[in-house]
């Protein structure tokens, strides 16, 4: 690149230039120092190339020296929005910020790169145009929106993500919920929820919309927010009925996680739809253990169907509180193998069982459905050998006559190489030497469930 420079200054320039080559980083600081001297685009074009400089320090002086020459630097600087290396970048944007405050004139000139084809340069001039809230971002904005390509959109989106909206401008994010590209609602959708909870109550109105984009991204929004003002009209979304949208409340109300919502959730357990009812659950385990007492009221409930107690065993056991454990127990007896299997299940994410459901689960070894059989097994092996032994061998000097619980415990004892024994010594040679008996039962129906 050539620049107007005096004979003199360029042999000068030459040699400064090779001093910005030196590996002494003090000779190379010392170098940008000198350059602030020459009030020329010669010496801002050195200097904006040592913004990428490794060390900080000879950053710092080629920054200061940029400032020092002033709007003679203003065009490097610039360009240097669109530099390869993202430190360039944001080092540019800090000095252009200093120096568009400070002259009208440097402030004009920027604007003018708001028409760059270099999106870099775009994203960065339009980021600071909102930060020094110039009105002539506005039609900007506006014009990318109607007429620019994806790219320009979603760069134009994040350059005003996280500052104060214009409400102009807000208003057209929030219609880019309903953008026809995909990037441009997500990238919508973030800049939003960047804007923080205040802005919560706006995107709360956009639950009504019948457009399933703008609506769904405002679930979306209020969930990350996690927005208590919306749980009362998620609520109400779910006693609507329309599956797909309540689907979408329910995530965002699991990630509000209220309590408030609890009962609603707890409804869905019994839902026709097999996603309602997963989604459901996992909106309650997000709402921690202050639900497990409607959870056990409701699997209690003399009308409870097969689902809602599926799906309360389960829930007991994803929130893994101390108080799930002893709900779960009754479990166990369940009428229907399905809920038995998953009360097996739930319990094999507990560290510290005690021995009365260890007891059941080697019993369930023998039940007459094969599945909750597996269960019981993996619950068991789950446990912990060391540990599981050491309950064994307590149950068994409490229960040395009952047989079926002996027997399993030493039919699975002895599939795993080991021997079962009393603290007290050998187990009775009547008790070890009977094989349990299998009983053939008719295999209940499977439910919908996972």
């Amino acid at each position: 690149m050539y620049f107007m420079v005096s004979t003199n200054e360029r042999e000068i320039i030459d040699d400064i230039r090779k001093d910005l080559k030196s590996r002494n980083r003090s000779v190379r600081a010392l170098a940008c120092k000198s350059l602030s001297k020459f009030k020329n685009q010669a010496a801002a074009f050195l200097l904006v190339n040592m913004l990428s400089d490794r060390d900080p320090d000879v950053r710092f002086h080629a920054s200061e020296s940029l400032l020092k020459i002033g709007e003679n630097s203003v065009s490097s600087v610039i360009a240097a929005l669109g530099h390869d290396e993202w430190i360039v970048r944001r080092q540019a944007f800090e000095l252009m910020k200093k120096m568009a405050q400070s002259s009208s004139s440097t402030l004009q000139t920027l604007k003018k790169a708001l028409n760059s084809e270099d999106l870099n340069v775009k994203f960065w001039t339009v980021k600071l145009l909102c930060e020094l809230g110039d009105p002539d971002i506005v039609p900007h904005v506006k014009k990318i929106f109607k007429n620019g390509k994806i790219e320009e959109k979603v760069s134009i989106i994040n350059a005003v993500s996280g500052e104060k909206l214009d409400s102009e401008i807000k208003d057209l994010i929030i219609n880019g919920l309903s953008d026809a590209a995909w990037r441009v609602r997500k990238a919508s959708a973030d800049a939003l929820t960047k804007s923080g909870i205040a802005i919560a109550g706006e995107i709360v109105e956009k639950l009504s919309s019948k457009n399933i984009d703008i609506y769904y991204w405002a679930t979306r929004i209020l969930g990350s927010l996690k927005a208590e003002c919306a749980v009362e009209p998620l609520i109400k979304i779910l006693r609507e009925g329309d599956e797909e949208r309540s689907e979408f409340a329910v995530a965002a109300l699991g990630e509000i996680a209220n309590q408030r919502a609890s009962r609603s959730l707890i409804d869905l357990l019994d839902s026709d739809s097999w996603t309602l009812r997963k989604t459901a659950s996992e909106a309650l385990v997000n709402i921690g253990e202050p639900v497990l007492a409607q959870i056990c009221a409701a699997y209690s409930a003399e009308n409870a169907s097969d689902d809602m107690r599926y799906w309360c065993v389960r829930i007991a056991g994803d929130l893994r509180a101390k108080e799930s454990a002893s709900f779960i127990l009754k479990a166990l007896d369940d009428p229907k193998w399905f809920v038995r299997s998953c009360a097996c299940h739930s319990l094999s994410q507990f560290y510290d069982l005690q021995n009365e459901h260890i007891e059941k689960l080697f019993l369930l070894r023998y039940d007459k459905n094969s599945e909750v059989g597996k269960s019981a097994e993996r619950a068991l092996d789950a446990i912990g050998g060391e540990r599981l032994m050491e309950a064994s061998r307590t149950i068994v000097e409490g229960r040395v006559d009952n047989e079926p619980v002996i027997s399993s415990m030493t039919e699975f004892w002895a599939a795993r190489g080991e021997k079962l024994e009393s603290k007290k010594g050998q187990l009775r040679r009547e008790n070890l030497s009977k094989p349990s008996k299998k009983v053939a039962f008719k295999r209940e129906e499977q439910p919908n469930v996972d």
